[in-house]
């Protein structure tokens, strides 16, 4: 039987080892509320998240980051090999695409999501104060004019301030 001699293996053994270092710096994408987002009060937004996401003893849930894992993650890993083919597979710079995807996806999720609707006092305090800057005086004021009945306006769940919104956002960490 014949020997037959490959030449020309190193620069194609030279390219694959460059790949692999790429790829093996690897990383990890949050996308999500983080711990430095604060209302103007000082209560943290992640908070206020959680209270959404799973309910509380007055508020039902609005599981915006689970219908969200829900109706996407299945492009997810897709999603990362188009990132990594543009990127010249740089794994950093693809996740950061990744991550920032997500991150549109849960603010689609928070604007668009079908959750259950706002309380009357909800929709009152929005009405009187938009951008939810209110205290307990006006709190319990609100509360009081409810029960003689006033009404505020209909108004989409998760959406009063912005600021839940606009806290949503993605980082790349290394492993």
């Amino acid at each position: 039987m014949a020997k037959q001699l490959l030449r020309g293996g190193d620069k194609l053994r030279k390219a694959l080892d460059d790949l692999a270092k790429k790829v093996a710096r690897g990383g990890t994408v949050e996308a999500g509320v983080f711990e430095d987002a604060t209302y103007p009060d000082g209560t943290p937004v992640a908070q206020v998240a959680q209270w959404d996401e799973f309910g509380t003893k007055s508020a039902p849930p609005r599981p915006f980051m689970r219908q969200t894992i829900n109706d996407n993650q299945d492009k997810w890993g897709a999603d990362l090999a188009k990132a990594l083919q543009a990127t010249d597979f740089d794994a950093e710079k693809a996740l950061g695409i990744v991550g920032e995807r997500i991150a549109s996806q849960i603010r689609d999720t928070i604007r668009e999501g079908d959750f259950a609707p706002n309380s009357d006092l909800t929709n009152l305090l929005k009405d009187r104060y938009p951008k939810g800057d209110y205290g307990t005086a006006e709190f319990l004021q609100a509360v009081a004019d409810l029960k003689n009945g006033a009404r505020g306006g209909g108004g989409k769940p998760l959406v009063w301030s912005g600021q839940l919104l606009n806290s949503i956002r993605s980082q790349v960490s290394d492993d």
